[in-house]
């Protein structure tokens, strides 16, 4: 068929009906008859949320005490830290008071030939050295010190009938100028009533010891020089010379210290966040630590032992610490060459040193302690020292590394719910089905369902229809890695009678448990670049009559 027969086809078919329609009279059509009535049925569909949750975003949601940070791998971990010891040695006290007397007694001053033979007027010295032990009341032991502060006491009472001049030295303690000490004091009546005291203070002053047997000793070298004064030598009388040296402090000090009584510290420290977060309590952490730091200028080597550790639960349930290996711990110490510097030490405590995930596991509310100083035994010299400056600080950094079980959790909340006057018209809206789709890398399971109450709490009806959970966890490997995550799609129907019953509600119950992948039974970790992605669509119904509008 050529182009010019088509066309004229067509202008045929077009006359034709231009000439019936012409031919048509109104009365032919029967408009009274004709509805005014038109029903559209459309489906609508819209997505209402769309996004993603990653673990970042979690923690911004509930790290409201700032208690979760991420490893270098990714990893996310709880920790808080706390100090448990810091202490300057000005602090302690360590220097105790010391008491030093020496007595001459008449028959010492009596029976000497030389005073026998004086006359009056003349001087006889009466010399006595004595070797004092400085006593701690512990097993510390001084070889010098050198004297921040204190102050030397000397009492002299004496009952002989005579004037005369105490003079008080020693070669092991030194003056600010680095002499040999050395202080006379005179006696200045003859009436057998004499008393005096002198304080003089010891900053500055320095004192050295020498070694007998176990003892750390010093000599003081006494004269009572006495000026005849004709009276006789009565039996009972005497010159009592005692020496105090009170309130001591050190720039330095020397020797063996023992390191019980420098570091020995107790206390209960809080556990926070299972008060902060409840819902923690139902973990079971696979390698919680305390990573344990010190810091010391105190130039003592020693052990440091962690005992009496205890967890206590909510519920009193309690369980104590047991180490496996690397305890006592040696603190490190400056040496002699490094005095003044701070030596830093780092001790672990894991799953690998002690039992202490079992403690975690308790989900303790408090944490009790006891830290004790003691000789190292594999250091043979003993020698240590400190200076006023010296310090010792034991900090504590609690990690809980997100690497658990989660033992299925239940918990319920209910929600007060109210349409409106105007509920729901269901003339124009069939039914309603909410989608929720979801890819979920992380290894979590939860349950949801939603129930409907009437204002007498009497069940009406639930939301969800779905088998089976309805969030799946991710699939896992046995090092509690993910593998692959899931995928899930669950929806909720409300066809028109379940949207009659809205008006009735006045209550809906949440009702949710939370379980780790493989049914809490393996570890799973926790990463920061897990995420959860999801999509929340309205698919509606709906019936428009123009009837009705």
């Amino acid at each position: 068929m050529n182009m010019r027969r088509r066309h004229g086809i067509g202008i045929k078919a077009l006359l034709l009906m231009a000439l019936v329609m012409s031919s048509c009279h109104k009365e032919y059509f029967q408009m009274d008859k004709l509805s005014s009535e038109m029903e559209v049925r459309p489906q609508v569909v819209a997505p209402l949320i769309r996004g993603t949750m990653s673990m970042d975003d979690l923690v911004a949601l509930f790290d409201s005490g700032d208690y979760v940070t991420e490893f270098e791998d990714g990893m996310i971990y709880l920790a808080f830290s706390d100090t448990f010891i810091d202490l300057q040695a000005d602090e302690l006290d360590l220097v105790p008071d010391f008491s030093f007397g020496e007595n001459y007694l008449s028959q010492e001053i009596g029976t000497n030939p030389e005073f026998i033979s004086s006359g009056i007027g003349d001087t006889v010295h009466f010399l006595n050295s004595t070797y004092f032990s400085l006593e701690t009341g512990g097993e510390s032991r001084f070889d010098s010190i050198s004297f921040q502060g204190g102050e030397m006491q000397i009492e002299i009472a004496s009952g002989f009938r005579h004037l005369g001049v105490v003079t008080i030295s020693s070669e092991f303690i030194h003056d600010p100028e680095g002499k040999n000490y050395s202080k006379t004091i005179p006696i200045t009546s003859s009436g057998g009533f004499f008393s005096s005291q002198v304080n003089h203070l010891l900053d500055g002053y320095s004192l050295e010891t020498i070694t007998q047997g176990d003892s750390s000793v010093i000599r003081l070298d006494y004269d009572l020089a006495l000026i005849n004064s004709g009276n006789p030598i009565n039996p009972g009388e005497s010159c009592m010379i005692t020496i105090r040296l009170l309130d001591l402090e050190f720039y330095s000090l020397f020797g063996y210290i023992d390191p019980a009584e420098v570091v020995s510290d107790s206390g209960e420290q809080k556990i926070s966040f299972y008060s902060d977060f409840p819902a923690l309590s139902h973990l079971k952490l696979a390698d919680p630590r305390i990573n344990l730091r010190t810091e010391s200028s105190l130039g003592i080597p020693f052990e440091l032992t962690l005992d009496k550790v205890m967890a206590t639960a909510e519920d009193m349930t309690t369980l104590s610490l047991e180490f496996y290996e690397g305890h006592p711990f040696k603190i490190p110490a400056p040496s002699l060459s490094q005095m003044g510097e701070t030596v830093e030490g780092e001790f672990h405590i894991n799953n690998q040193t002690s039992n202490f995930h079992e403690l975690l596991n308790l989900a303790p509310s408090s944490l009790s302690y006891r830290f004790t100083g003691g000789p190292d035994p594999d250091i043979l010299d003993q020698n240590h020292f400190l200076l006023s400056t010296s310090r010792f600080l034991l900090a504590a950094e609690f990690l809980l590394p997100l690497d658990l079980k989660y033992t299925k959790y239940a918990l319920s909340d209910t929600l007060e719910f109210e349409l409106g006057e105007e509920g729901v018209d269901t003339t124009i809206i069939k039914d309603v089905l909410l989608k929720v789709s979801t890819v979920n890398e992380l290894p979590i399971e939860l349950d949801l369902q939603l129930y409907l109450l009437d204002e007498n709490r009497t069940l009406l009806d639930s939301v969800f229809e779905q088998e089976g959970v309805f969030l799946a966890g991710s699939e896992v490997d046995p090092g509690g890695l993910l593998l692959s995550a899931s995928e899930q799609s669950n929806s909720a129907s409300f066809p028109t009678e379940k949207l009659g019953i809205l008006g009735q509600v006045r209550y809906i119950v949440v009702r949710a448990s939370l379980v780790t992948s493989e049914n809490g039974e393996q570890y799973v970790k926790f990463y920061s670049d897990y995420s959860l992605d999801f999509e929340i669509s309205l698919h509606a119904s709906l019936r428009i009559n123009t009837q009705e509008l």
